[in-house]
């Protein structure tokens, strides 16, 4: 997958609801997991919906979250979060950039 292709698969994959909270610090732990919960669902049913292979689309959504997790301090996942929930798909993707560009190693073979 691209940079730029899986910057808009993550982006897309975590959009959301509109949300209460006011600031990205108030998002908890709680939400940043459910969060990260979202985008493995949200990598996977795309590949699924296509055919490909479960053993396939685990190994990339694995690594995906691994480097983001590795990558990504708690106040960005708070943001990213944050923008999910607020349906602020410029600003989610403005966040997970930096990222996104350092998971070319993630790509199938």
């Amino acid at each position: 997958m691209k940079s730029s292709a899986l910057l808009a698969f993550v982006a897309v994959t975590w959009l959301g609801a509109a949300h209460a909270q006011e600031s990205p610090s108030e998002v908890t732990d709680g939400e940043i997991a459910k969060y990260k919960k979202a985008a493995v669902a949200g990598c996977r049913e795309p590949g699924l919906a296509k055919g490909e292979s479960e053993a396939r689309l685990n190994a990339l959504c694995s690594c995906v979250i691994t480097s983001l997790e590795k990558t990504m301090k708690r106040a960005e996942w708070q943001q990213a979060y944050f923008y999910w929930v607020k349906d602020q798909e410029n600003q989610a993707k403005a966040v997970l950039a930096p990222h996104v560009q350092n998971l070319h190693h993630c790509r199938p073979k």
